[in-house]
């Protein structure tokens, strides 16, 4: 196939194991790997490249009696290439890819991404230890749709077997990367999407309060200077304190100025969550 403004790229994925020592597979195996490598491949592209960028995949016949699937994708010249930064290319690919981080990771659990200098990421790992990766790495290997396809493509086929293999190789046929069938579990998918990045920011408001609850932190709501109500966990209990003892005059149309703490949680795949925390009320505005 021709592809007008494309690069095309080339690669090839076997299974070495006790089945495809006769040259066959299990047939819904196959399938879903295939399948699998499709949405990875995709997924990848427009994560890295945009929803714009378009990626063509297609599967391409081997030689009669092997058992080698090899895959011709075409993407634009000027696209970052998605093979490439998963681990399915050759030494033009970068120097830590995706499935060699997946290596490091060990099945340790991912905790947290925290942005770093220099388009490098850290993982905030279960075991108090970090993993300094790329960034566009890093947010490959933290996200739930890339392990899942990883999960098929890669951990499934090899599940239950001994002393077998998944080989990545080149267009020439020339092996780039080897996964045993213990490294495999390395590869199986997360239970939940990573929380990303967790920001906090404090700033000085003034703000309205529109709902109030003297006895709980909990139940409070404010009206920001943008108009939005926002609902707050109640921080200053010198504050409560003194408008329970009535030394504090207290209204809804009363402005007050603020310390305003705002916590940013953001998932992958998800949008953002936000949380309020009223860390100290400063005084009450005249009008």
């Amino acid at each position: 196939m021709v592809m007008e403004n494309k690069t095309k790229y080339a690669f090839q994925i076997s299974y070495d194991t006790l089945e495809t020592a006769n040259h066959t597979i299990d047939a819904e195996k196959l399938g879903e790997s295939i399948v699998s490598m499709s949405k990875v491949l995709k997924n990848t592209n427009k994560l890295l490249n945009g929803e714009e960028s378009e990626l063509s995949l297609e599967v391409k016949a081997h030689t009669e009696g092997s058992f080698v699937i090899e895959f011709v994708s075409y993407l634009s010249s000027v696209d970052i290439n998605p093979m490439s930064i998963l681990g399915f290319m050759g030494a033009t690919g970068p120097a830590i890819t995706v499935i060699g981080a997946l290596k490091q990771l060990r099945s340790r659990k991912i905790i947290m991404v925290e942005q770093a200098e220099g388009g490098m990421s850290v993982l905030k790992l279960s075991d108090d230890t970090n993993l300094t990766l790329p960034s566009a790495v890093a947010e490959l290997v933290a996200n739930k749709h890339v392990r899942d396809g990883f999960d098929t493509i890669i951990k499934a086929p090899l599940e239950g077997t001994t002393n077998a293999k998944f080989i990545i190789n080149d267009e020439q046929g020339i092996e780039i990367e080897t996964v045993t069938d213990e490294e495999s579990q390395d590869f199986k998918t997360i239970a939940k999407n990573v929380i990303e990045e967790v920001t906090e920011e404090t700033e000085r408001k003034e703000v309205y309060f529109t709902k109030v609850n003297f006895e709980s932190s909990t139940g409070w709501q404010i009206r920001l200077p943008d108009d939005s109500l926002v609902a707050v966990t109640m921080k200053d209990e010198r504050f409560t304190e003194r408008v329970n003892k009535q030394d504090e005059k207290f209204s809804k149309t009363a402005l007050f100025s603020v310390r305003l703490k705002t916590i940013k949680t953001h998932r992958h795949g998800t949008s953002p969550t936000y949380k309020r925390e009223l860390l100290e009320v400063v005084r009450q505005r005249s009008k």
